[in-house]
């Protein structure tokens, strides 16, 4: 019926207004912002595309780009092979010991993110913190974690892997539990042994799944914020400050919209090609 067609069409425009509300303002704010200069907050001038000029020759604002990249190459493979192998383990086991290590694994991933970053800001606490203590009942020399760029650098990724290895986990796990026996039927059947079922048939199969694993971790590294900012602030130096932290820094320290604006779009750009790459694998997989 008509009423129908047009009941459909009508029901939807609350969804559409959250949507304006929510994603599409912004985006058209922020691009206002990027076309002015800002004094204590205000604007002052319409500038046009200088601003974006002037970011696109801002060595620093390119510099907290490399170090998030840095940071995404070492920390997603190891968490894609560590969250893996943890949900083959997990497919492996039984009863009370499968439930006892998901809830383990699963644990770190329901806490807050800023109250993550506190937690191992006290852990790395210089002659306080339980890395020290343990280095020492090693008989090992107590590293100044928090207190150096290496160290710094070195404190964000593990407090990551705490973190973000449980989410891949599940993702990694509910691809296992999708999978079809017959493949593995069939190799059984072909006399492979467990590590040729697992280069040939659970891997080939599993592709998707970690390339989706891959792309959420992507978004979430170039977006990472809230632990590095309570754990390290940025520090020492610049040496932690990633994109989401030095943006923050312009925008709300320096009370420069107008960069800030032009930053964000710049990074929200190079999460989108490397969103676009790996779907393209993705689709490619699924052909």
């Amino acid at each position: 019926m008509k009423a129908d067609r047009w009941l459909r069409y009508v029901l939807l425009v609350p969804a559409f207004v959250v949507l304006l509300a929510l994603f599409v303002y912004p985006i058209i704010y922020a691009f206002h912002s990027s076309l002015y200069t800002y004094l204590y907050g205000r604007p002052t001038g319409f500038v046009g595309f200088r601003n974006w000029g002037e970011v696109f020759g801002d060595r620093a604002f390119w510099l907290s780009i490399l170090r998030t990249l840095i940071y995404s190459v070492i920390a997603i493979p190891i968490e894609l092979v560590v969250g893996l192998g943890l949900a083959l383990l997990y497919v492996d086991l039984s009863g009370r010991l499968a439930g006892i290590l998901r809830t383990i694994v699963v644990i770190p991933f329901i806490v807050m993110p800023i109250v993550t970053g506190i937690i191992w800001k006290l852990i790395f606490l210089p002659h306080f913190g339980v890395a020290d203590v343990i280095e020492s009942s090693l008989g090992l020399k107590p590293l100044d974690w928090l207190g150096t760029a290496k160290g710094a650098t070195a404190s964000v990724i593990i407090m990551d892997f705490w973190m973000w290895i449980p989410f891949v986990f599940l993702i990694m796990l509910a691809g296992l539990q999708s999978q079809p026996d017959e493949p593995y039927e069939a190799a059984v059947v072909d006399g492979a042994n467990p590590w040729q079922r697992f280069v040939y048939v659970t891997l080939p199969l599993l592709k998707p799944t970690i390339l989706v694993a891959a792309t959420l971790r992507t978004i979430d590294a170039i977006r990472i914020f809230d632990q590095v900012y309570s754990m390290t602030g940025g520090g020492p130096g610049v040496s932690t400050e990633f994109v989401s932290l030095h943006v923050a820094q312009v925008a709300f320290n320096l009370a420069d919209f107008g960069h800030a604006s032009v930053q964000l779009f710049i990074a929200f750009g190079v999460m989108l090609v490397l969103v676009g790459f790996f779907y393209s694998l993705i689709g490619r997989e699924n052909v």
